[in-house]
């Protein structure tokens, strides 16, 4: 997107608003756990300073999320408030950033770029080439950072029958109540074969 490409020397002393919306796939976007109901709404404010630019706003939309106890859909308000900075880029090899090697680890070429010693003090730090700044890296990280590990569509959510896959939210299954194990199931076991030899 152009928008999330903007020229260097657009951002003068009084900065650069960039107001926008974006889909996830013009993200990048496009893993199964990526879905959208909608676009996402894109407020930037970028200042630069000797070089230094800052980038501050905020990404707004509706995520769908997969709930881990029942397996069902569900949407989920998506607010994440953006802070990062970036720095001119002195021919350093481009590398992938840390939050995106454990979940796309060969999937994206262009990545923002972080030092090594400084990727754990300045997780908000990136470097850029050229005479444009690609914010679609630094927000597309942003947005995968702010998902929930373990989302569940509500806290009260009964999840699925472990025994015949029925989601018990929608009605209760004929199944008898799952007997706790017993740690004496396998001396019993073991008696039983000892018995037959």
């Amino acid at each position: 997107m152009e928008m999330l490409n903007p020229a260097i020397v657009d951002i003068g002393p009084e900065g650069l608003s960039l107001p926008c919306t974006a889909s996830g796939p013009q993200l990048g976007l496009e893993e199964p756990e990526d879905k959208f109901d909608g676009p996402l709404a894109i407020q930037l404010e970028l200042s630069q300073q000797e070089g230094r630019i800052s980038v501050a706003g905020t990404l707004e939309g509706t995520a769908i999320r997969q709930c881990v106890r029942c397996l069902a859909d569900y949407t989920e308000p998506l607010m994440v408030s953006v802070y990062a900075e970036y720095l001119p880029q002195a021919g350093m090899a481009a590398k992938s950033t840390s939050a995106e090697q454990g979940r796309r680890s060969s999937r994206r070429d262009s990545q923002p770029v972080e030092p090594e010693e400084e990727a754990d003090e300045e997780d908000e730090l990136y470097w850029y080439q050229g005479d444009h700044l690609d914010l679609v890296p630094m927000l597309r990280e942003q947005v995968i950072l702010a998902a929930p590990m373990q989302p569940i569509c509500r806290e009260s959510c009964l999840g699925l029958c472990p025994q015949c896959g029925q989601n018990l939210n929608e009605r209760p299954c004929g199944c008898p109540p799952a007997q706790p194990p017993s740690p004496f199931r396998v001396l019993r076991g073991r008696g039983d074969k000892g018995g037959n030899a």
